[in-house]
């Protein structure tokens, strides 16, 4: 089972906006790229990370706990390459 980063930032997006076209913007995306992606990852998981039956969009309880763990990753990965990007190429 592969997720990807790109998956993971798409759910916490499409979590804070509550709508796919939102995070699509947001993330420099095709809304159905962002909507392909997210159910994959739904897949992978085995589990629904969001209830497309209400607008906005909400995040399920499961869903919950699956964001709360992507932003975590999502820093920890913005955290490692900081150092990086601080430094002049030589």
């Amino acid at each position: 089972m592969i997720i990807t980063l790109r998956q993971m930032q798409y759910a916490v997006s499409v979590a804070k906006h509550g709508s796919f076209s939102k995070a699509a913007d947001d993330c420099a995306a095709d809304q159905s790229t962002v909507s392909q992606q997210i159910k994959t990852f739904e897949d992978r998981m085995n589990t629904s990370i969001f209830d497309r039956s209400t607008l906005p969009i909400t995040v399920t309880e499961k869903g919950k706990e699956i964001v709360a763990q992507c932003e975590n990753i999502i820093n920890q990965v913005d955290e490692m390459i900081a150092p990086f990007k601080r430094k002049k190429p030589l």
